[in-house]
């Protein structure tokens, strides 16, 4: 059942569509001991009339609070023109959360009804750091700030759009194409440090991924027999629903659960084995483990020899150790070398690909783990990236971990031995602190031992998400067309820019998102009309320049070089570097960790806050303008979420607007692209158009329809109307159209799936793996080279060409002491050594 203004089925109509889908051939349940038996299709009874006169209602939304963005069901009580958010539930359809929600969650009605949410656009009226304000209209706001971008005399390079983990998981396909359309070089994440240092990319470097706990990579903890919860408490314990839910469901199915927290954590007290080891030693018993693994022969000897870059021949070089390859005229990677068992000799192989079991001319190989000593290509000594690994971790034996770690040394060797021979086995990816610089070499070192083990991408550990695998389809058919017909020739992804332009930037996979997005766009100068790269990369030239050390170096919105761009101390070509102002949107800047430099940031520049509710950074604005909540607004169908199914899903308006005077914040984008020019608005609409598969025909027409009503609404009654979204309403109908055409299933199919159920399925999993689609046992990983890389090619052909060797961003392995940036706060780009004692590992 629906309406016009957006109310879906009814509770009882949406129980009987989820259990004929859950259950399809069964018509009737008993419960003997209870005595009574659900009968699916009886006759209707009206079991909702719980007053006379009302009518309750589900509307399927997608939750607003965190990352894990759960699919929810949204109880709405409505007579006549009065409609009322009752409660929120878990959507039983999702196959992400699987019908739950955390308290977090059950609380957005407590959010919507707020009685101090922003009402109202405000102009300041007092100083920074003070609640002084007046109230003011839509016109007069947005006159307003156009005024003072005039003034200030603003210039796209020096606008920082402030976002993090709620735009990142549910808004890229809105916010990244606005910086591009308008030229804006500068998104600054909130915290987003932690998010890209600690987590995000040093696993990525080794599986292809990049938003892993939002959009690429599930914890299959449901079937595995071993669950590793490594400082991660936050994940399944605190909470993540989505990850949460798995984590009961792999205890009630038997898995044995191991936690290393230093502190008995929600997480600890469910486990089997509890591991309190002492805060820095991590690193060291990954270390410790990876040697345990290699030196027993527990690594998964096919997995590891066809499924990785393990057996590719490398050398040192300068101190640093190089893959061998040969190269094309241009300098970028044709193959790599690898010793074939077969022939006995030294032979090429394909520089991507998901396997090396044939060289570049097609025949039969064996690559070795293990070469000769003394074997030489090309006047160098060679031997395989596995066995320079097992020479990085030789002298990190369990008995030395366990001293530094402060543990018994049966408990170490019970962690290494069940993490090295239980399958399957996962080590949760989690959402973890940033706790020194040695946590980009930890995490790489989690990821190398899920991939020596062979735990990738089967059920039980990590397995890609249903959108990761069709953005690989995506790459696959660019890369094997622009091959075939001559447009680019074979070599690694990092090097293909033609190639990675040639798929919808949003739909590239995993870590070819951020190679495209930080190389070849946000940190490529040449990229920009204006010239002038994102402020990060100014930053971290500066720092090169004066010959310290860069502060980002492979990152992506992070906030590096905002607070020295304030003081005068980054510049571009010669000149200052300046920021004059910030757009806030779903963030508060001052959550990060110099909060202090954050209010000087803020006190310095002209800010718009885009917001529902006072929060700390709200203090700072210039100009607040209240937005409207997930439940008052429609949204684009996506598939984003790691759901191992590939699904599309959609978040709609539940209720009207509450408060008249409030907007969309996602329309107002578009139209504050149009008001730095026609040209930034035509070519924020066009990223967005292009950034996914969509009709872009559909998508432009509709925006170029729909958003002048909206607009002179917004003018003329000073709020938006109480239902609808322009935009929604063109990536929706886009979205449809395409993916009708490409499954030749009817639009209204797609759009009632997702009216009824929240979710329309497109692929499962066990289709995926049915037909043997696994990554990358049958297909590439979004890596460079295609393969899991035990040695990393981003962190070798981009970082360290860059910007010379260091520790942190060895390709390798290396182990760098948690002390090793200590002095950083005091002088950006100058790391400090620890003195003794406290530079000894076992203190």
């Amino acid at each position: 059942m629906s309406d016009s203004n957006g109310l879906k089925v009814s509770r009882r109509e949406f129980l009987r569509i989820a259990a004929a889908a859950g259950l399809a051939t069964t018509v009737a349940v008993t419960y003997k001991n209870r005595g009574f038996i659900f009968n699916f299709f009886a006759e209707k009874t009206d079991d909702e009339q719980l007053q006379p006169g009302w009518k309750y209602s589900y509307v399927p939304n997608v939750c607003g609070f965190c990352s894990s963005t759960c699919d929810i069901l949204v109880s709405v009580e409505r007579k006549d023109n009065y409609i009322r958010l009752q409660e929120i539930d878990g959507n039983p359809l999702s196959p992400l959360n699987k019908g739950k929600i955390c308290p977090r969650g059950r609380a957005g009605i407590f959010r919507t009804y707020n009685v101090d949410r922003i009402k109202t656009p405000l102009i300041r009226t007092g100083p920074k750091g003070t609640w002084a304000f007046r109230e003011a209209t839509w016109e007069e706001a947005l006159n307003y700030i156009s005024q003072k971008m005039k003034e200030l005399n603003v210039k796209p390079w020096e606008v920082l759009l402030f976002g993090g983990a709620i735009p990142c998981a549910n808004y890229k396909r809105q916010l990244i194409p606005f910086t591009l359309g308008t030229q804006i070089p500068n998104i600054n994440g909130t915290p987003m440090q932690s998010c890209m240092f600690s987590l995000q990319q040093p696993i990525g470097y080794v599986i292809g991924g990049f938003d892993l706990h939002a959009t690429d990579v599930m914890d299959d903890m449901t079937y595995s027999s071993l669950i590793v919860v490594w400082g991660d408490n936050g994940f399944p314990g605190g909470i993540f629903v989505n990850r949460a839910v798995r984590f009961g469901e792999g205890i009630s199915n038997g898995a044995f659960v191991i936690v290393i927290d230093p502190r008995m954590s929600e997480t600890a007290s469910k486990a089997n084995l509890w591991i309190p080891a002492k805060p820095g030693s991590d690193l060291i018993i990954a270390m410790a483990i990876i040697n345990y693994i290699i030196s027993n022969n527990y690594y998964d000897d096919s997995f590891v020899r066809y499924h990785t870059n393990a057996p590719f021949l490398a050398y040192e070089e300068n101190g640093v150790l190089r893959l061998a390859e040969e190269e094309w005229p241009d300098g970028t990677v044709k193959a790599f070398y690898v010793y074939d068992k077969i022939t006995g000799k030294i032979v090429e192989i394909p520089p991507f690909s998901n396997t090396n079991d044939h060289d570049i001319n097609g025949n039969e190989i064996i690559p070795e783990l293990n070469v000769p000593d003394g074997l030489e290509l090309n006047g160098n000594e060679v031997k395989t990236v596995f066995q320079h690994l097992a020479e990085r971790v030789s002298s990190y034996t369990l008995d030395y971990a366990s001293q530094v770690a402060d543990i018994p040394v049966d408990s170490i060797n019970e962690l290494a031995h069940r993490i090295s021979t239980t399958k399957p086995m996962e080590i949760v990816t989690g959402l973890k602190g940033f706790w020194g610089s040695y946590t980009t070499q930890f995490r790489r070192s989690i990821a190398i031992i899920m991939a020596l083990t062979g735990n990738i991408d089967k059920r039980g550990s990590w397995v890609y998400s249903g959108k990761y695998r069709e953005g690989m389809f995506e790459v696959i058919d660019a890369y094997n067309n622009m091959v075939s017909n001559g447009a680019s020739k074979p070599g690694i992804l990092l090097q293909r820019p033609e190639i990675l332009s040639a798929v919808p930037l949003l739909d590239l996979p995993g870590e070819l998102l951020t190679t495209y997005g930080i190389i070849y766009a946000y940190n490529n100068p040449n990229f920009w009309k204006t010239g002038h790269p994102s402020l990060t990369y100014a930053f971290d030239q500066t720092l090169k320049n004066q010959g310290k050390k860069p502060a980002g170096a492979f990152g992506m919105f992070v906030d590096s070089g905002s607070y020295e761009a304030i003081k005068g101390q980054v510049s571009w070509n010669n000149e200052l570097y300046k920021i004059k102002m910030g757009i806030n949107f779903m963030a508060n800047p001052l959550t990060n960790f110099q909060t202090d430099q954050f209010k000087e940031i803020l006190n310095n520049i002209f800010f718009v806050d885009i917001n529902i509710l006072p929060t700390e950074e709200t203090l700072y604005a210039d100009v607040i303008l209240p937005d409207v909540t997930y439940l008052e607004r429609d949204e684009d169908f996506r598939y984003d979420g790691p759901a191992m199914d590939y699904a599309l899903r959609g978040r709609w308006q539940a209720i009207p607007i509450v408060f008249p005077n409030t907007a969309n914040g996602l329309d107002l984008f578009v139209m504050f692209a149009y008001m730095l020019g026609k040209e930034a608005g035509d070519s924020y609409v066009n990223w967005m158009a292009q950034s996914i598969s969509i009709d872009q025909k559909i998508f432009k027409e509709i925006i170029q329809q729909e958003m002048p009503k909206y607009q002179s609404y917004l003018i003329k009654n000073n709020g938006y109307p109480p239902w609808g979204s322009f935009t929604a309403k063109a990536w929706r109908e886009a979205k449809v159209s395409f993916l009708s055409e490409k499954l030749n299933i009817p639009k209204d199919q797609i759009t009632n799936s997702l009216r009824n159920n929240g979710v329309f399925i497109v692929r499962t999993v066990d289709q995926f793996f049915n037909d043997n689609q696994r990554i990358p046992w049958n297909l590439p990983a979004a890596t460079p080279t295609g393969r899991i890389e035990i040695y990393s090619t981003t962190l070798y052909y981009y970082v360290t060409k860059n910007y010379g060797y260091d520790p942190i961003w060895d390709p390798l392995l290396a182990y760098v002491p948690p002390n090793w940036n200590y002095g950083y706060a005091r002088e950006p780009g100058v790391y400090y050594q620890a003195q003794p004692p406290y530079d000894e590992p076992t203190f």
